[in-house]
Order: C-alpha cells, then sequence, then structure tokens
C-alpha cells in the first residue's frame, strides 16, 4: 500500500508509454495530414465528444465497484485483527485449571495463540497465490507441519484444529461451556471473515464488462487526435498526452483495485497487517524478543508497505 501523498511517476509513465507513444504519433500523423498535405477528411469531433463521455461513466463506475471491493476487502482485514487480538485473550483469561494441570494449559494456550498467526500467513498466501507451507511452517508443531501439505484449504483446516483444541480442554474441566461458547463466536467470526475474503477473490468483475473497459480506452486514446483534424495543431500534443495519460491511468487503476491482495504497491498491505498481530499475541503471551514491524520499501522514491 503506497504510504503519503507520493505517486511513482516513473512507474506511471514507463507503464503507459507505448499507448503515449501512440497518441503522439497518431497526432504528428494527423497534423501532416491537415497541415502539410492540405487534406480534408470527412471527420466531425461529435463523435469523439460523445465516446469520451461514455468512457468516463464506464470508467467511473468501474472504479466505483473496484474500490467497493478494496475497501470491504480492508474492513475484513480489521475484523481479522479486532477479532485475532480478541481471540488471544479469551484464550488466556477465561481457562482455569488445577495446579498440576498449570504446566499443560500453558502449553496449549502457547499452541492455540501460535496456530493463530499460523492461520493469518495461511490465508495471506492463500489470497495472494503463493505457497503457503513455508509460511506458517514456524508457528506450528511437527505433527502439523507433517499433516498441512494434504489440506486443499490449510487456513480452515487451522481453524478446525483451533476448535479441535477448545474443545479438548472443555473436556478436561479447563473451560465452562458459557466460556467456551464466547471463544467459539470469535472462532467463526474470523472463518467467516475468511470467507468473506475468499469471495471477493474468487468473484472478479465480469470478464466482459473489465476487457470491453480495457479495450475501449486504448481504442479511444489512439484515434481521439483524428476527432480533432480541423483544430489538430502539434501545440495541443501535450493536452492529448495528459488527456490519454488521465484515461489510461485511471482504467489501470480500476484493474489494480480489483484484486485488492496482491503485491501490488495499491494493494493491501497485508504482510504488515500480519506481523501487527503477530506481535500483539506474542506479547500477550508474555514474550520479549518480538518481530520487527515490516518496515516500507521504496518503489520510485515511493514508500510503499506491502
Amino acid at each position: 500500500m503506497v504510504i503519503g501523498e507520493k505517486l511513482p511517476w516513473k512507474i506511471i509513465f514507463r507503464l503507459h508509454a507505448p499507448w503515449l507513444g501512440m497518441t503522439a504519433l497518431v497526432t504528428l500523423a494527423a497534423w501532416v495530414l491537415t497541415r502539410v498535405l492540405q487534406l480534408k477528411l470527412p471527420v466531425t469531433p461529435v463523435p469523439f465528444q460523445i465516446a469520451g463521455v461514455a468512457l468516463a461513466i464506464f470508467l467511473g463506475f468501474r472504479n466505483n465497484s473496484a474500490y467497493d471491493r478494496w475497501w470491504e476487502a480492508r474492513k475484513l482485514w480489521g475484523g481479522i485483527v479486532n477479532h485475532s487480538r480478541t481471540l488471544g485473550r479469551q484464550v488466556l483469561t477465561l481457562f482455569n485449571a488445577p495446579d498440576a494441570d498449570r504446566a499443560a494449559l500453558a502449553e496449549l494456550q502457547k499452541r492455540v495463540l501460535y496456530r493463530q498467526m499460523a492461520w493469518l500467513q495461511a490465508l495471506k498466501q492463500q489470497l495472494r497465490g503463493l505457497d503457503v507451507l513455508p509460511a506458517i511452517a514456524p508457528y506450528l508443531s511437527e505433527t502439523e507441519r507433517a499433516a498441512a501439505p494434504a489440506q486443499k484449504n490449510v487456513a480452515a483446516w487451522l481453524s478446525h484444529l483451533q476448535g479441535v483444541e477448545l474443545a479438548e480442554a472443555s473436556r478436561r474441566g479447563w473451560i465452562t461451556e458459557f466460556r467456551l461458547e464466547m471463544i467459539d463466536r470469535s472462532l467463526t467470526e474470523l472463518l467467516s471473515m475468511q470467507g468473506g475474503c475468499e469471495r471477493i477473490k474468487s468473484t472478479p468483475i465480469p470478464t466482459a464488462y473489465r476487457v470491453f473497459t480495457h479495450r475501449f480506452t486504448r481504442v479511444y486514446i489512439s484515434i481521439l487526435p483524428l476527432g480533432l483534424l480541423e483544430q489538430v495543431d502539434l501545440t495541443a500534443l501535450p493536452v492529448l498526452l495528459g488527456l490519454s495519460l488521465a484515461f489510461l491511468v485511471l482504467e489501470t487503476l480500476g484493474r489494480i483495485l480489483e484484486d485488492p491482495f496482491t503485491l501490488n504497491p495499491n494493494a493491501l498491505a497485508l504482510n504488515a497487517i500480519c506481523r501487527t498481530v503477530e506481535i500483539n499475541l506474542r506479547q500477550q503471551l508474555g514474550e520479549t524478543e518480538l518481530p520487527s514491524p515490516i518496515e516500507t520499501e521504496l518503489v520510485g522514491n515511493v514508500p510503499v508497505l506491502l
């Protein structure tokens, strides 16, 4: 996620340079036809004006829809942060065991909180389409690490293990049914938020709409100078390039925001979110050797948090 007010303009210009070059080339060709060769072509600016308004409407609707998906994903991960902290508090305060079982209870509490850290990493990696196993290995027992490769949805499997562990604690009399129900509600909320993220990931904006907007934008900026044949002058080139860049950036931004879980600088900073929760849970366990928060990286002199 981009931090601050700066934008990576060098990257933006480099990304759209081919189509800006196309606009410049067509503008030069239109200038040669009208001013050098003195040709009169039967082209009027009215269709281009109408097409420009239609394109702006399409891009506005598309980007609104994409931003809604980005913001919903951010709210879901905000809820994941809150419920993870709540789960840690509940696991560490709602259990009670005889003195003889205190050591076993402490081990159980640590396993549950570490498994929650693994769940965060697993969900993040699944949403980004990355390998899950290396990310979760440091938080799991040897038995769980061996069983993880066989799971189709590792995050859901880890949530199931949490329920099994808590049910065992209830059977041993370490927690009352009422308190167990409270913790189970936290696990249910976390699993529901996982489903919300998976829904956003697996249900993109319809392909036909995305492809139409993408191609219409590039066709429009390529032929726009032809609609201004009578008025085209080389002094209009900066204006045409600026207008073309605006349309290209808006279209590209919509495609980026459509999937908020990628490693794009404008996507959600899931690494930083997961590290923040990990630090919180480790502190709840009383650990003092904590991992460092995720630092920003420079992308074209722009600070980015991944």
